[in-house]
């Protein structure tokens, strides 16, 4: 296994998706991750360990401090760096049963595609909250019960709120979120599986609307749970009038 940060070239991202495709039968093979025709390694000579995580927190957390020398705008859609890393975790993003075989999904939670599901990256995305959120994401990344392979998949929860770049990147959608959808016992999310009334669907949907007229990126979370409608309880009143409104032209939170 390599042990220094690496990226892919060209041709190691199209080998990658082909191995997934044809059933990743086996271990990776060595050579994608560390023949100079496949990969290359980052400056820095950056060592990377092959740790097991707990959940996929911790896995961000540790990704953000593996990639704090570089600059996260320059890295955040580096598809050779997030294809590699999944490449190098794979066991635990994808690990193989009693009798050998995996439960793979599509190829774009290992290999980074297209932008519209960047969000479902299994490797990317906790790097994003961690490093924007810090701990106010951890709900959104914790382990459920008797989970075995925790890295291998994220919740509907977070697939909701991640599909909108706007709504994954506020901190007060967030912590809405976290009030709206989660046990405040276990801190796990809850009734956040259903599409229609009060569903976090319903919240992107209101959110969009609302960052229209309201500037509501960084606005007090309690403030934001105001102005939300009755479907997503009664606790929430109305928010008062002296709001700070959005300035005319100013674009949507984004």
């Amino acid at each position: 296994m390599a042990d220094r940060l690496s990226k892919f070239t060209t041709k190691g991202s199209t080998e990658f998706v082909k191995w997934i495709q044809l059933g990743a039968a086996g271990t990776l093979p060595r050579d994608l991750l560390e023949d100079p025709t496949y990969a290359e390694p980052i400056p820095g000579n950056l060592p990377i360990s092959d740790e097991a995580f707990p959940d996929r927190y911790a896995f961000g957390c540790y990704l953000v401090e593996l990639l704090k020398p570089f600059d996260r705008s320059a890295i955040s859609f580096d598809r050779g760096l997030w294809s590699w890393l999944a490449a190098f975790y794979f066991e635990q993003l994808c690990p193989r049963d009693e009798a050998g075989k995996r439960t793979l999904r599509r190829y774009y939670v290992y290999a980074l595609s297209e932008s519209r599901v960047y969000y479902r990256h299994l490797v990317r995305t906790p790097w994003f909250l961690v490093s924007v959120h810090g701990d106010a994401c951890r709900y959104l990344l914790a382990r459920r019960s008797g989970d075995q392979a925790p890295l291998s998949r994220q919740s509907y929860l977070l697939d909701q709120l991640a599909a909108r770049q706007f709504v994954i990147s506020s901190p007060s959608l967030i912590g809405a979120a976290e009030r709206l959808y989660t046990d405040p016992r276990t801190g796990l999310p809850r009734g956040a599986g259903s599409k229609g009334s009060g569903s976090p669907r319903r919240l992107a949907l209101l959110a969009n609307q609302l960052s229209l007229t309201y500037d509501i990126h960084d606005m007090p979370v309690s403030r934001l749970l105001e102005l939300l409608p009755e479907e997503f309880g009664s606790a929430w009143r109305q928010l008062p009038l002296n709001l700070p409104r959005r300035s005319p032209g100013t674009s949507s939170a984004r």
